[in-house]
């Protein structure tokens, strides 16, 4: 990464008042009066330069006007794509000197110059970007699977299914982050087919063994703890519960039964040591353990 700081490494009082001058918010200000010194640029974004040779780090550049996650120039659109008459930002006409002048800067930076010769991946972080809002994952899933597409298309000359592809990397990025427990295969093509993409599991299944090569391969197995929170919520959240309690004969209300069976299922699990777990699937061994925890509350509580 790049790094431009245009202050002087040398200037570490301030020349009013003899403070210490320090760097916050990407500035150099003075610690006692808040004399502003310089700015302290710094770009966070990592991205990928176009040369072929792998493993020139002198070649890997940070670029302000791009993002991971995103295809396109510095800057917005000015009003609408297809809009007529140009409006100010009170909703006024601009003078037709204005609109003409505007008019052409907008031809000039219209969307699809931005695009231009990106035209699939930007249609990809799309498709990206409303499968994370669909699934609600967060900032971090959505920069590393973006991070991970653009990683596997860099290496590979010709991908199968770009669209199975950014499936794939959503999964394999959502199995690193502990966030709203691991998302299942089937969770996420679910979610692409909602948006009317025909992604099934075989495929993700196909591009995880076609190109998991070019990833990380240091991966935490996940362990029925991660899901807990996720299945209890589903629990909670069921239409019938309410009456199921009263059929049980508890008098309880949502919030203490998650209390007690998050507690319940929780003892449970410091029982289990990993020899008795053996191999089974967590997210399976979870659900039985969230059925046994609910058996046994029924049990204390008759």
């Amino acid at each position: 990464m790049i790094e431009e700081i245009t202050a002087s490494e040398s200037l570490r009082k301030c020349s009013e008042c003899g403070g210490e001058i320090i760097e916050t918010s990407f500035e150099f200000i003075c610690k006692e009066c808040g004399l502003v010194y310089e700015k302290h640029y710094k770009e966070s974004s990592y991205i990928f330069s176009d040369n072929p040779i792998k493993g020139n780090l002198s070649k890997q550049y940070v670029s302000i006007g791009e993002r991971t996650d995103f295809v396109g120039g510095l800057g917005t659109f000015i009003d609408y794509e297809n809009s007529k008459y140009l409006k100010d930002k009170s909703g006024r006409l601009l003078s037709p000197n204005e609109q003409k002048l505007y008019r052409r800067l907008k031809k000039n930076y219209a969307q699809f110059l931005r695009i231009k010769n990106h035209e699939t991946e930007y249609r990809v972080f799309n498709i990206l970007n409303k499968i994370c809002v669909y699934l609600n994952l967060n900032r971090n899933i959505r920069n590393n699977a973006a991070y991970m597409y653009k990683k596997i298309i860099r290496k590979e000359q010709k991908v199968i299914n770009n669209i199975s592809l950014i499936a794939f990397c959503i999964f394999y990025a959502a199995r690193k982050q502990f966030h709203n427990a691991p998302i299942t295969i089937n969770e996420i093509s679910n979610a692409f087919q909602n948006f009317g993409h025909r992604v099934n599991p075989r495929l993700i299944l196909r591009d995880a063994i076609e190109y998991k090569i070019h990833l990380s391969k240091s991966s935490t197995p996940h362990k029925s703890e991660d899901y807990i929170v996720r299945l209890l919520n589903e629990v909670i959240n069921h239409k019938d519960l309410e009456n199921r309690l009263l059929k049980k004969g508890l008098n309880w209300s949502k919030q203490k039964y998650h209390n007690e069976l998050s507690k319940k299922c929780r003892e449970i699990l410091k029982k289990l040591s990993s020899w008795h777990r053996g191999g089974r699937n967590p997210f399976i061994l979870t659900g039985a353990i969230i059925y046994l925890a609910n058996k046994l509350i029924a049990r204390e509580n008759s």
